[in-house]
């Protein structure tokens, strides 16, 4: 299996879905095999952000019947793809119906899909990107997949208190499965903190030392303006696609740290 990285967003409109695409498109630019999936059943919106929402190709409702692990390799084949990296989102601006549910919108049999729909995925890929919602029972559901967390924040105080909030929570529930145990004795044990990046205007190194302080995890990148993402939207081309900039910079650094990571292990 190859690795798997996960961003949640601590509060909206912090840029975690921006950031997510920037470290597939800059991991794929290195020569990786890489697949992004939208796990935001409210609002995922991961095929607009990558220019995709018009080119033809499965979504999620296209799996709805899928029992047991899936074929990564593909179910790839059949994902729209934008710079090297094949996408699995949700359907577009309709929302995401699950048609397989007996009852209510269909979250439970999605909920059940999304483990083996995911690790078939990252067994047939170098890297697996996933773009969170901030609902923990999401992160429950592939948390035995994920090699590391990265919480995107905002600098305000309303979204540094959000933040204070989702990395305690998203540490309460790695430590929860890790003493559970895991299914199967050869992988290694789950990441017990989540990264955190923060997101704005302008950082203060007293704000970074604030954050790390405070909430005790490692603030493995921070990311200021970026006036290039603006551009990069209007011309219809993911963030990363020109290799420039302060969010390139920060999915960097993310890679570097992971494969430093896995190393490691």
């Amino acid at each position: 299996m190859g690795n798997v990285i996960a961003f949640v967003p601590a509060s909206g409109g912090v840029g975690s879905s921006t950031l997510a695409v920037a470290v597939a498109v800059r991991a794929a630019a290195a020569g990786r095999s890489v697949v992004a999936v939208d796990l935001d059943r409210v609002s995922g919106c991961l095929d607009v952000v990558f220019g995709l929402e018009q080119e033809p190709g499965w979504r999620w409702p296209e799996l709805a019947d899928v029992a047991g692990l899936v074929d990564g390799l593909g179910l790839a084949d059949e994902l729209p793809v934008s710079c090297g990296v094949a996408v699995l989102s949700g359907s577009g601006g309709a929302g995401w119906v699950w048609p397989a549910a007996d009852e209510g919108d269909g979250a439970g049999g999605w909920a059940e899909s999304l483990p083996d729909v995911v690790a078939g995925l990252a067994d047939a890929h170098d890297l697996t990107v996933l773009d969170l919602s901030r609902d923990p029972s999401v992160l429950a559901g592939v948390a035995l997949l994920v090699d590391a967390v990265v919480v995107v924040s905002g600098t305000q105080v309303p979204q540094l208190c959000a933040t204070s909030a989702v990395v305690t929570g998203v540490r309460r529930l790695l430590r929860r499965l890790r003493d559970a145990g895991r299914s199967w004795d050869a992988e290694p044990l789950l990441p017990i903190e989540p990264w955190v990046v923060l997101r704005g205007d302008r950082i203060e190194p007293d704000l970074e030392d604030l954050v790390v302080d405070g909430l005790d995890v490692p603030l493995v990148a921070t990311i200021g303006d970026d006036r290039r993402l603006a551009s990069e939207v209007t011309e219809g081309l993911p963030p990363g696609a020109r290799g420039r900039g302060e969010v390139v910079r920060a999915a960097d650094d993310l890679l570097l740290r992971l494969t430093d990571q896995a190393v490691a292990a």
